[in-house]
């Protein structure tokens, strides 16, 4: 069953990616579209993945220093 899901995903996939010449720009655009109109909330993780960066250096820091006190 999971392997029929994962070819009928892989069929639509390529029919979109077929339908915009397998061009990267354009298949970007199109599902940013899409998920727009749909009224879905586009989310971009790279914010997120900054924080939690700039918190374990700053965890390693402060454990760098108590080490050393």
């Amino acid at each position: 069953m999971a392997d029929e899901i994962i070819e009928e995903l892989w069929k639509i996939k390529d029919g979109i990616a077929h339908e915009h010449a397998y061009n990267v720009d354009a298949l970007v655009a199109h599902l940013k579209a899409k998920g727009l109109s749909a009224g879905q909330k586009v989310v971009d993780l790279r914010a997120m993945k900054t924080a939690g960066q700039n918190r374990k250096r700053k965890n390693q820091r402060h454990k760098i220093a108590e080490q050393g006190a």
